[in-house]
């Protein structure tokens, strides 16, 4: 699940569609994963970045904490 292009949709709200449009791009060309690409980027922190992949913030049972 780390190495999933489909989580570009969860971060998509917090990144813009464009970027995250590019990091899946670049995620699918190189077999890199998503966080490390957008880490690599610094489209966000990495506790952020952290939080909004928790498996239970991704299944929408989890609030996210601010």
């Amino acid at each position: 699940v780390e190495n999933s292009i489909g989580l570009v949709t969860a971060l998509n709200p917090h990144i813009g569609y464009t970027a995250a449009t590019d990091i899946a791009k670049e995620a699918l060309a190189t077999g890199r994963g998503v966080a490390e690409l957008v880490l690599e980027k610094g489209l966000l922190p990495a506790e952020r970045l952290q939080q909004l992949l928790r498996p239970e913030v991704l299944a929408g049972s989890g609030a996210l904490r601010s």
